[in-house]
């Protein structure tokens, strides 16, 4: 191979994409599009968490003594809206069947085994989350509290977590609060961006193949260059295109951080985002990049059109999202076999090794055993889509069948012909 003529196509790869209108469009209208969608929904989200205007009035029939008395006297002196207090559950119900009620909650005798209130309630006024959070910490938690005599214990009972502190493991220093939002959130985020990252350019390789392909450049570019130089030259070339990319949207990042004054080191470390784990999310993404795009770019030089490299590609890209389809996995038993598997295999190791990292204290042998899995992947996929390149750049009018290519690479042949040009050749 020649590393003159790797140099000159992956310039000419990155210039050439750099200009694409569908590029700039990713790299700088795509984070202000997430950006302004997690405001919108965040704002949105936490307006209807709360909002329960839309219930005038609520029974509450308590059969537990949680809040009434054995005499059936309230331990609260009043009632928070929108709750009424009712003696049975015959006679919320009558007011219920005439319209005086929204619907009403039963407290059953065994409540405080279960913790699940019965709700009663019509489809058009169903009983959401912000009504059941108002039921639980105006009417419950403090009936609870007022039936223990030491005001300071009562407090505790009401915000049980007011007082907790929270650590890493491992690290006595404490951590803020925004800390325990970041374990949920950073570790899909993080996921996300890898998995983001990796398919965006892999998918630029993979559509500008098949549209060489389509309009015969690829005629004018395999004069020139020898498969195997083409297909490095596109990866070095797209690859320093999305190191790019990256480096925008951290600088927009900093720079917008910045202009909130917020405190950029002190916000990576309350999100848990060390020097190590940015290290080991940014080994796994290249190596991520370098396999998915192998793989795309096979897929676009066997295609003869960009819609077909398109349909496909769709369900390539399923595979690197099966961790964060999965993500409960991750967070109820991390170490368990399908969060193993997941961040161990290669063709989903790139998003899933950093969600399990940000989630657990993963073994330092799995974080090898996943990249030289990962090595190991990318040795053979591009040798196998070396081949392909090869068998597939001049091949026109047919997409190559999976039986075409193993035909070729076991008789050894460097291209594909069909049987009519065979018979024209003898």
């Amino acid at each position: 191979m020649s590393l003159h003529k790797i140099w000159l196509i992956a310039r000419r790869e990155f210039w050439f994409n750099l200009r694409r209108p569908s590029f700039l469009a990713s790299m700088f209208l795509l984070p202000i599009l997430f950006v302004g969608l997690a405001v919108i929904g965040g704002a949105l989200g936490a307006a209807s968490a709360e909002d329960i205007s839309a219930y005038k009035a609520i029974g509450l029939v308590d059969e537990s003594g949680i809040v009434v008395r054995a005499d059936g006297t309230p331990y609260l002196t009043k009632l928070a809206e929108p709750f009424r207090l009712y003696r049975a559950e015959a006679e919320a119900q009558r007011a219920f069947e005439s319209s005086e009620l929204d619907g009403y909650y039963v407290l059953r005798a065994n409540f405080l085994t279960t913790l699940k209130p019965e709700a009663h309630y019509r489809r058009d006024k169903v009983f959401g989350e912000a009504l059941n959070r108002h039921l639980l910490r105006e009417v419950l938690k403090p009936s609870v509290a007022a039936q223990v005599g030491n005001p300071d214990l009562a407090a505790r009972l009401e915000n049980p977590l007011g007082e907790a502190k929270l650590y890493r493991i491992g690290n006595p220093q404490e951590l803020p609060r925004e800390a325990l939002f970041a374990a949920v959130f950073a570790p899909i985020l993080v996921s996300s961006f890898v998995f983001l990252m990796t398919m965006n350019v892999s998918q630029f390789l993979m559509l500008g193949l098949a549209d060489e392909k389509e309009n015969r450049m690829m005629e004018l570019f395999i004069t020139s260059a020898r498969p195997s130089e083409m297909l490095w030259g596109k990866l070095i070339g797209l690859g320093a295109l999305s190191l790019l990319q990256i480096a925008v949207w951290i600088a927009a990042g900093v720079a917008f951080a910045a202009t909130q004054g917020t405190d950029v080191i002190g916000t990576l470390a309350t999100y848990q985002l060390d020097t190590g784990f940015l290290l080991i999310v940014a080994l796994y993404a290249m190596l991520g990049y370098v396999l998915y795009s192998a793989i795309l770019a096979a897929i676009g030089v066997s295609v003869n059109a960009e819609r077909e490299a398109r349909q496909i590609a769709s369900l390539v890209g399923l595979i690197p999202v099966l961790p964060i389809i999965l993500l409960v996995s991750f967070f109820t038993d991390p170490n368990g076999g399908v969060a193993l598997v997941l961040s161990l295999l290669p063709f989903t190791s790139p998003s899933g090794m950093p969600l399990r990292i940000a989630v657990t204290n993963v073994p330092s042998e799995h974080v090898w055993l996943g990249i030289g899995l990962q090595i190991a992947a990318i040795i053979g996929v591009m040798w196998l889509a070396a081949k392909i390149f090869r068998l597939g750049m001049l091949n026109y009018g047919k997409r190559l069948s999976l039986g075409d290519i193993w035909r070729a690479l076991r008789e050894g042949r460097q291209q594909i012909i069909s049987a009519r040009r065979a018979e024209e050749v003898v």
